[in-house]
């Protein structure tokens, strides 16, 4: 887009500020507000990024980065007043490329890299975003109270009704706040946890339009909740003994227009490159699982029970798959669905992982074997499963790797960073009492 037509809009609708948002190593999400009038010149030249205070960007002595705003994410925030927000990229200063460890620039690099090999002109995705509801959450380093909204009067809330359902209007109120942020929404219901568990499903977009959109949606969820005086989480995990919070992903690859997924005269509708591109994601789950479950959290809830795809399979409409193949995709519409990830994942870079690790499935035509129709047990040898725990996870990806830094999509710097980031949360978690060890220690 060009800046004539923002400059346009914010004289129009008459902005206040413009915010410019991006997203740290970790996947937490940062902003700087500028003036309009200032706008123009943080568009040609960026605004000051101390990197040395991000997460996982420069050490102090290179700490100087600009961020320049990408004006084709733009939206209005339906939440706040007179306020333009747009994501931005990365730059070092003194250079004119994108700071190649920046995580949104690795998701770009990965669909330039699916281009580069001819292999699809980009691929849609969409995720489903699931997430508790509670009326009040405290916590600290040892200690946390969640107050429930609902109580479990019935044996699944699984598309519950209302009066079981209380929070249908906030949670089509949160719809219609996605949609005015220019975020097309396939549908949302009340999910199986009974103690306040819902889903919205996003409709499928380009990759790297969905990640902002992912991220938005993620912002603009958690602050109508706290608007209204809830606590919302998409902790993967939140309560022992109850369903977890997943970010099932859908995808297909595209190219002249046209899904090349789909194949009719294969048994499962698939085409021989769907095959492959799932035979890399099966192939190098157990190392992705460093991206797409990057909390001590995720694999309370991957080795639980309640449906979670813990078996490096995949099947038709069996859920305890890691890649399932929805029943009711049928022709051209068919997908595959990831369902092993969760919310507490950095976006741009679980999204980047996936497809590169289904990219090397295609180029090195990686057989993904035949589905899988029975009931998966964690405790059987029959199948490989995920990694049991975040230590286990980072293990593999120091062992598999090479797939992700194919032509520097993934840098070995910013592996590097990673594995150190995510073993200081280990640690970190381990010095601290859990409070089932009260129970049985105390």
């Amino acid at each position: 887009m060009e800046f004539k037509e923002i400059e346009r809009i914010i004289k129009e609708k008459d902005i206040d500020v413009v915010d410019i948002k991006y997203v740290d190593l970790s996947g937490k999400l940062r902003h700087v507000t500028v003036d309009p009038e200032y706008f123009k010149k943080v568009v040609e030249k960026g605004v000051g990024v101390d990197g040395s205070s991000v997460p996982g960007f420069k050490t102090v002595e290179f700490s100087d980065m600009r961020l320049k705003p990408d004006l084709d994410t733009f939206f209005i925030d339906p939440l706040r007043s007179n306020v333009l927000s747009v994501y931005g990229d990365i730059y070092l200063s003194g250079e004119d490329h994108k700071y190649e460890d920046y995580p949104r620039y690795i998701l770009y690099k990965a669909v330039e890299y699916l281009r580069k090999k001819e292999i699809a002109d980009d691929i849609y995705m969409l995720p489903e975003l699931e997430f508790y509801i509670f009326e009040d959450a405290e916590f600290d380093d040892s200690y946390f109270f969640m107050d429930f909204m609902e109580s479990k009067r019935i044996k699944s809330y699984y598309h519950a009704a209302e009066p079981y359902d209380r929070l249908f209007e906030l949670r089509t109120f949160m719809v219609k706040s996605l949609q005015e942020a220019g975020i097309k929404v396939k549908y949302h219901h009340h999910e199986v946890g009974g103690l306040g568990q819902h889903e919205i499903e996003l409709a499928f977009a380009p990759a790297l339009k969905i990640a902002d959109h992912l991220e938005t949606a993620k912002y603009l969820l958690k602050e109508i909740a706290r608007q209204d005086g809830f606590m919302l989480t998409y902790m993967p995990k939140p309560i022992y003994n109850e369903p977890g919070n997943g970010l099932h992903f859908h995808m297909y690859l595209i190219k002249n227009g046209t899904s090349i997924f789909y194949n009719e005269d294969h048994l499962s509708g698939l085409s021989e490159t769907a095959l492959y591109f799932m035979g890399g994601i099966l192939k190098h789950a157990r190392s992705l699982s460093a991206f797409t479950n990057p909390s001590t959290n995720s694999y309370k809830r991957l080795f639980s029970g309640f449906e979670a795809p813990c078996a490096i399979t995949y099947s038709i409409a069996n859920r305890t798959s890691a890649i399932r193949i929805p029943g009711y995709a049928k022709g051209k519409d068919i997908d595959i669905e990831y369902r092993p990830p969760d919310a507490t994942m950095n976006t741009y870079l679980g999204m980047a992982a996936i497809i590169m690790a289904g990219i090397d499935g295609v180029e090195n035509k990686i057989d993904p074997g035949d589905p899988v129709g029975e009931a998966l047990d964690p405790s059987s040898n029959k199948f490989e499963y995920l990694p049991h725990n975040l230590e286990e996870a980072l293990e593999e990806l120091k062992k598999d790797n090479s797939y992700l830094t194919k032509d520097s999509v993934f840098t070995e710097r910013v592996l590097t960073k990673w594995i150190t980031l995510k073993q200081r949360e280990l640690r970190e978690v381990e010095l601290r009492p859990h409070p089932y060890e009260f129970v049985i220690y105390f």
